[in-house]
């Protein structure tokens, strides 16, 4: 059987890793947006301008569409949006976990 102080610790822990969880989702989210502006700078072409445009209305349906530079710097954005909400995941998880562990070790 855990004891109050044992929650107490574990509370701790859960916290520690949902402040991690917030800072990685800040961290993914500033790398999508800088990823996100190169794709928008490194279109080119003679339907740049509408590429572009659809990029920022309906960011799925332009992914097949871009090629080159612009193709690589989405799949990194892509890969930054998952980052992004696997630690905000995590991160409810965790503050779900402190708050029953700082509930029952109170």
């Amino acid at each position: 059987m855990y004891t109050r102080k044992r929650c107490a610790e574990m509370g701790a822990v859960a916290t520690s890793v949902a402040v991690l969880a917030v800072v990685g989702a800040a961290v993914s989210w500033v790398a999508g947006v800088v990823y996100y502006l190169r794709t928008l700078q490194s279109l080119s072409g003679p339907k740049a301008g509408q590429l572009r445009w659809l990029a920022v209305v309906a960011w799925p349906f332009v992914l097949k569409r871009l090629s080159g530079a612009a193709a690589e710097d989405a799949t990194k954005v892509n890969k930054a949006l998952v980052a992004f909400f696997t630690c905000i995941m995590l991160a409810i998880a965790a503050i779900s976990v402190a708050t029953n562990l700082s509930r029952v070790s109170g």
